[in-house]
């Protein structure tokens, strides 16, 4: 028995071996993994988030508060006209915490009288829970100095967008868009191998069908998928974990071009590939890295800056934040551009995918 084993073992490492596309992409997948981590967590990023906040007070005492947070190389303050209306900002730019220093921070500490700072923040986000702990630090730097008392400035948690949004409601749109990606590549790599490898393509060019055709039949057969998606992430969500979010026509205009963005990049990607042996490997090197950049699991904000630029140019992230605009932030605004840059991919990837794909055995 263990020679029978052994002479199958030879027979697929030669197999396996004379495929230098499988070779390479098993190889390095497990290298991108490596990087992509070490990157992220070696510290060698900024790691400083973003902080809006409102001061009504515009005291010494408050502008030292705000000196004392940007002194810690944690946050970076972005000051909000006291104009403007807090609730837009937030839904405007998709924040996930927000500061608001009430007018008279500065007497209420130069008369030792008790004074709260509003604290707006998305609890799910790894992003605000900084800035959470900076604020909360620097308030209780400010009381140990003031009169060595730790009650003298407070925090006045609030939600971000309401009290009934949670953590699952902000992370289920990034699922979406990571379901809709993982399941759009892999089908189409995985399909256009095994149709030309089993010469499939070569009798398909003998009818009246093109390859642009045969595309769009297959971003329509995903669409279907897609939206069968939606309905069973939705349905966990609302009837198991009670998450509360908003389906719109903009949603759904955000899953349409998501799909076909992801159908006719598989497209593409199958286009490098020409063996069975290496197509899971290669779609686990393309989809994976977008997964883990994109905002879905970690904020953008905690990676060195040269992946966030990188983040930037991945589509899954246009995706990710458009459904999260539409479906959480009620920001219709932000929701439209995200749509129109994946849209706009989608037709670049379309093409791309229609030019590199071969229905034939090569």
């Amino acid at each position: 028995m263990m020679s029978r084993v052994l002479v199958d073992f030879k027979a697929t490492v030669l197999e396996f071996s004379r495929s230098p596309s499988a070779i390479f992409w098993t190889l390095a997948f497990p290298v991108i993994l490596m990087l992509l981590f070490g990157a992220i967590y070696s510290g060698g990023g900024g790691g400083t988030y973003n902080l809006y906040v409102q001061d009504f007070d515009e005291s010494p005492e408050s502008i030292a508060f705000l000196d004392n947070m940007t002194g810690t190389g944690l946050v970076n303050i972005v000051k909000v006209n006291t104009s403007s209306d807090a609730a837009q900002v937030i839904s405007d730019n998709s924040l996930t915490s927000f500061l608001i220093i009430h007018a008279g921070f500065g007497a209420g500490l130069n008369n030792t009288e008790n004074v709260t700072l509003e604290f707006r923040m998305d609890e799910g986000s790894q992003a605000a829970l900084t800035n959470y702990n900076v604020v909360k630090a620097v308030a209780e730097q400010m009381n140990l100095k003031a009169q060595n008392v730790t009650s003298l400035i407070s925090l006045d948690v609030k939600p971000l967008v309401s009290d009934q949004f949670k953590f699952l409601d902000f992370f289920l749109p990034g699922v979406l868009a990571l379901t809709i990606m993982n399941s759009t590549v892999n089908y189409m790599v995985f399909t256009i191998v095994e149709y030309r490898n089993r010469g499939i393509f070569r009798k398909m060019m003998t009818t009246p069908l093109k390859r642009p055709e045969w595309l769009a039949s297959r971003i329509l057969w995903q669409m279907v998928l897609g939206f069968i998606s939606l309905l069973l992430i939705m349905g966990i969500g609302v009837y198991i974990f009670d998450v509360v979010v908003t389906i719109n026509l903009m949603t759904l205009a955000l899953i349409l071009a998501g799909t076909a963005l992801f159908t006719a990049m598989g497209m593409a990607v199958a286009g490098l590939i020409k063996d069975e042996q290496g197509a899971g490997a290669l779609a686990g090197a393309v989809t994976f890295p977008m997964m883990f950049l994109a905002g879905i699991f970690f904020p953008l904000e905690m990676m060195p800056e040269y992946l966030q630029t990188i983040a930037k140019a991945i589509p899954l992230t246009y995706l990710a934040d458009g459904l999260r605009d539409s479906m959480i932030y009620d920001n219709m605004g932000g929701a439209l551009e995200n749509l129109i840059i994946v849209s706009g991919l989608a037709l670049v990837f379309a093409a791309l995918g229609t030019a590199l794909t071969r229905w034939k055995q090569e």
